[in-house]
């Protein structure tokens, strides 16, 4: 990827920027589910979903990590649409 010029490697970033956006987003939801959960078994399997959409996030981190580090800077992103 070091090879790809600086714009593409910058689309690449932004994307998976984004995407980790909307991981983080959802797993900002199953938690706020976790503490509205009606009965045990439905608070489990969020639960469960929660420790999922976590694990997801901290993996795409990752990804995002790697591409700034070949990038070698943060890219203008565009406008976060928020919650």
């Amino acid at each position: 990827m070091r090879d790809q010029p600086s714009e593409e490697i910058e689309r690449h970033v932004v994307r998976e920027i984004e995407k980790h956006r909307r991981l983080r987003d959802d797993a900002v939801m199953l938690e706020a589910q976790v503490d509205t959960a009606a009965d045990p078994e439905t608070a489990r399997e969020t639960i469960q979903a929660y420790i999922t959409a976590m694990i997801a996030v901290h993996a795409q981190q990752t990804v995002v990590s790697t591409l700034l580090d070949i990038l070698g800077y943060i890219p203008d992103l565009p406008k976060s649409k928020g919650h």
